[in-house]
């Protein structure tokens, strides 16, 4: 029994996100691989700049949505990369959990079609081939994500207006000449109200928060957060 409680602190769990293939219940999951191998685990989400699929709006609430539920569920670390071709992202993918020294990998499956595994390779069996010694878990992308494990409703893509009182906006859901920032409303699920979180985007790396009450929302500082 000591043999194996040393052996869980010494897995380290990568959760890994892309879009194609983005679920919030692959986050949820590697949150409790993590914590039955009493582990850290970190979330890497890798976007291809030339996929034209990918809509603008869809993509800043996954990835908002996303670094959202990695810091609820106690993440130590959160990165959003964009790389110009899918070679590229699956490289760094592969450098990153070699240098991170990740040994459980948590993702979400998609069937391949045979022309895409004759193209490309099958993803799983590349991921087996450059890397034998990790553990790779895999998440349905049907599960439904099981909100009643947080705090918030799942995010809505909404603008930020300013009011006539100072340090005070107004969350609406259609972008006038009044928005000032574009991001997303996480609702709190424990009420009738419209209350919850607010998370802008500033350059897609840093998410402002503010906190919302009756769609008036007030910006949390740093030290508040």
């Amino acid at each position: 029994m000591l043999e194996l409680k040393s052996q869980r602190n010494h897995e380290k769990v990568l959760v890994f996100l892309e879009f194609d293939m983005y679920s919030p219940t692959t986050i949820l999951r590697g949150a409790k691989v993590a914590k039955a191998f009493e582990c850290d685990f970190e979330v890497l989400f890798l976007h291809e700049a030339e996929n034209t699929y990918h809509d603008g709006p869809e993509v800043e609430l996954m990835n908002t949505e996303s670094k959202k539920l990695s810091e609820d569920l106690g993440a130590k670390h959160f990165q959003i990369k964009e790389f110009p071709t899918y070679n590229k992202a699956f490289k760094h993918l592969v450098s990153y959990i070699k240098e991170g020294g990740f040994t459980q990998i948590v993702l979400t499956h998609v069937a391949e079609s045979r022309f895409e595994e004759m193209l490309h390779g099958s993803f799983p069996n590349l991921l087996m081939k450059e890397m034998p010694q990790v553990d790779l878990h895999f998440v349905s992308q049907k599960v439904a994500f099981p909100y009643e494990h947080w705090n918030y409703d799942r995010g809505v893509y909404a603008y930020l207006e300013p009011t006539n009182k100072e340090g005070e906006f107004m969350i609406t859901y259609k972008k006038s000449e009044q928005t000032i920032e574009d991001g997303v409303f996480f609702k709190e699920s424990a009420t009738d109200f419209d209350n919850g979180i607010f998370l802008s985007f500033t350059n897609g790396k840093k998410f402002d928060s503010y906190h919302v009450h009756g769609l008036k929302a007030k910006l949390v500082a740093d030290n508040d957060s």
